[in-house]
């Protein structure tokens, strides 16, 4: 989308414009699916956050000022509000810190060989991850934050982020490798 047609479209959107509102959330809820499913355990987790999201984006939108693409701010919020949803909904659910969380006996199912994985297949196995490694893998890998950042981000130390990536990769390599 054109920076043009991005402003009149969050303009539209400001002015309650119910086509443009619409228009939004179709232009870009796909894109904010794969966020949202990379830290969901489900595909209905996965549209809880994307529907959070938007509630946030839409709330919000009047403090876009255009200084980055309209997609990167979007991004961003929806990934707070998946690591909001997976603080609230994970963490405490289970009773589970994220340091003792390895400690349980996760049992998953295989997957396909690596050669024959598409995109969806390795997304599919993500989500299969315990969902500590899951966070902090998608954090480091996809979103490029640091182990500090990390450590930050989910009020954990610096040496568990990376513990949890070594993790989560000796995890991702056994499954891909069966």
């Amino acid at each position: 989308m054109e920076p043009k047609e991005e402003k009149e479209l969050v303009e539209a959107c400001l002015r309650d414009e119910r086509v443009a509102q619409k228009k939004l959330y179709d232009s870009f809820a796909p894109m904010l699916m794969g966020v949202c499913c990379r830290y969901a355990n489900s595909k209905e987790e996965g549209e809880d956050i994307l529907i959070e999201g938007f509630t946030k984006i839409f709330d919000h939108l009047k403090e876009f000022h255009f200084e980055s693409s309209l997609a990167t701010w979007m991004r961003k919020i929806m990934l707070n509000t998946a690591i909001s949803f997976f603080r609230m909904h994970h963490k405490h659910h289970n009773q589970l810190s994220l340091d003792d969380a390895f400690e349980q006996d996760w049992k998953q199912e295989q997957s396909s060989p690596a050669d024959k994985m598409m995109e969806q297949d390795l997304l599919r196995l993500v989500q299969r991850m315990p969902e500590t490694y899951r966070v902090v893998f998608n954090l480091f890998v996809v979103e490029g934050l640091s182990h500090k950042e990390i450590g930050t981000t989910l009020g954990i130390q610096e040496s568990t982020s990376r513990s949890q990536l070594v993790r989560a990769k000796n995890w991702l390599k056994e499954r891909i490798s069966q």
